[in-house]
């Protein structure tokens, strides 16, 4: 939601001076390496970090020039950094928030703060194994599930008002019960966290706030229907944490490839030409409250993409961590509004959101491999191209662009596609760019196919068979296998029953 604190003034509009501190931190493009293929993406973290550090006030462990939320947020960012690089720099602020703030248990008048306070200290609790935390969590958790009631047949209100039901609270109690189902040994039954998460998915799922663009709106209407709001980077990014969560608790695909659909459309639509992420409100500013919201999105993405392993979320995230380092901070390692450019001004919300984006590409700094796709520029054969531009080795160079997709009408009632690795290698994870990746009608993704694996390209071992597919992309994985020759063997290439045929856009290969 756009967040009434937008309207309601209540967010200062102090700017601090970053300490020398920051500044001798500070790199330029050229001393980091940014324009090379190996940026020190711990460097630009370390240096972005110092810089909201000087935001932290440690008489209430808050972060000075913005509001509660957001302080739930960058304290998040603090907890990312210290697991990811390792040092104890800031985790004295952990605690520190933590004794100022505990006498309220974090409760206030809305339900989607207690969320994002809630999931902070399940970080907390994670990086320290201070049950303190995940206790907290736990307290704030049982006020949430107050907010639950019949009204639109279920989720949770917005605010303890009970005047609008919308997307974020839901989110955010779904990742929650999620998470501490995880961290509760023989959590189960009615009333579980575990019962809570499925209730709450289920609702969520039939709420109709994800519409048909695989995007998620604000809310509900007063009729309990889709109030067609903004598509708030957010909404589209807290859902992702707690899909990928039910994956792992239960195994089940279908939550998996959910995700998948809500960050391919966030990250193909809400965008500028150059991928870089903006939100829908820029240009006016977005007050307070939106400049948070991108980092939220990037944060998610980056749990999905641990989950999911689909390079096209890491490529992403490095993107924009390029562009924000490049063309969005100031001399004292500052991040504003627009990640794209140019520089606006410096606050805690547009630092610690940056920082949720700089954070998920510490693991890839300097030489870090990225993961290999294993059929990239490989030699591929195929039944039959429908032109000679959209030949097999179109599906194996890499890019969904430019209508670069292998298609194929078919020869004697067969579509297949062959990569040979070039050698035996371990392979347990595929991913499969249909029709509509390449902006292409839904109705032409491949509906019915198998994933064949073969050691001598004559003997074919399936190890995957889906029916009935409608999703744009999608993701396969298998318990590890040695072979040479992948082969993506289709038996019925569409839904629409017009212009029949084959169409990959990118056929994706890993060890893992």
């Amino acid at each position: 939601m756009y967040r009434r604190r937008l309207h309601g003034g209540k967010i200062c509009a102090v700017l601090f001076v970053i300490s020398a501190l920051a500044m001798s931190m500070t790199l330029t493009p050229d001393s980091a390496s940014a324009a090379n293929n190996n940026p020190n993406y711990r460097a630009y973290a370390d240096a972005g970090m110092a810089a909201l550090q000087n935001w932290y006030n440690s008489a209430n462990g808050l972060f000075n020039t913005t509001g509660w939320w957001n302080s739930a947020n960058a304290l998040g960012s603090v907890i990312d950094y210290s697991r990811r690089t390792g040092t104890t720099t800031y985790t004295s602020d952990i605690a520190n928030t933590f004794d100022k703030n505990a006498s309220s248990n974090f409760l206030n008048y809305y339900y989607d703060d207690e969320g994002w306070w809630a999931l902070t200290w399940v970080n907390a609790y994670d990086l320290t194994g201070d049950t303190r935390y995940l206790d907290m969590a736990k307290t704030i958790f049982q006020d949430m599930t107050t907010g639950w009631d019949s009204t639109c047949g279920g989720g949770v209100w917005w605010s303890k008002a009970r005047s609008y039901k919308n997307a974020i609270p839901n989110e955010l109690f779904l990742t929650l019960a999620a998470r501490l189902h995880q961290r509760t040994h023989g959590d189960s039954g009615s009333g579980s966290y575990i019962d809570w998460a499925n209730k709450e998915w289920t609702w969520f799922k039939n709420s109709g706030m994800i519409n048909s663009s695989n995007l998620i709106n604000d809310g509900l209407d007063s009729s309990c229907k889709n109030n067609n709001g903004t598509t708030w980077t957010y909404n589209q990014g807290v859902i992702l944490g707690g899909l990928s969560d039910l994956y792992k608790i239960t195994g089940n695909p279908a939550y998996l490839m959910q995700a998948e659909a809500i960050a391919d459309a966030a990250t193909h639509t809400l965008v500028n030409a150059n991928g870089i992420l903006v939100e829908p409100c820029e240009a006016g500013g977005c007050g307070g409250d939106g400049p948070q919201f991108k980092g939220i999105f990037m944060r998610n993405l980056y749990y999905l993409f641990e989950t999911s392993h689909k390079v096209q979320y890491l490529q992403f995230i490095l993107n924009n961590v390029n562009s924000i380092w490049n063309n969005d901070r100031n001399a004292s390692a500052q991040f504003g509004l627009h990640w794209a450019g140019p520089f606006d001004s410096a606050d805690a919300a547009r630092q610690s959101s940056a920082m949720d984006a700089v954070n998920a590409a510490i693991p890839f700094s300097g030489n870090a491999p990225l993961p290999a796709n294993l059929a990239l520029h490989k030699h591929a054969t195929a039944d039959s191209s429908c032109t000679t531009a959209e030949g097999p080795e179109k599906a194996v160079d890499g890019t969904v662009l430019n209508d670069s997709k292998w298609c194929s009408g078919g020869t004697n009632g067969q579509y297949w596609l062959t990569v040979d690795l070039g050698a035996p290698m371990r392979v347990a994870h595929f991913v499969i760019n249909h029709a509509g990746a390449g902006g292409e009608s839904a109705g032409f993704n491949t509906r019915d196919f198998q994933i064949q694996l073969s050691i001598t390209g004559s003997q074919w071992k399936t190890v995957v068979s889906i029916t009935g597919n409608t999703n744009s992309v999608t993701t396969h994985r298998i318990m590890p296998e040695v072979t040479r020759y992948v082969r993506l063997y289709i038996t019925q290439p569409q839904t629409s029953t017009q212009y029949i045929a084959a169409r990959i856009y990118e056929l994706e290969v890993y060890s893992a």
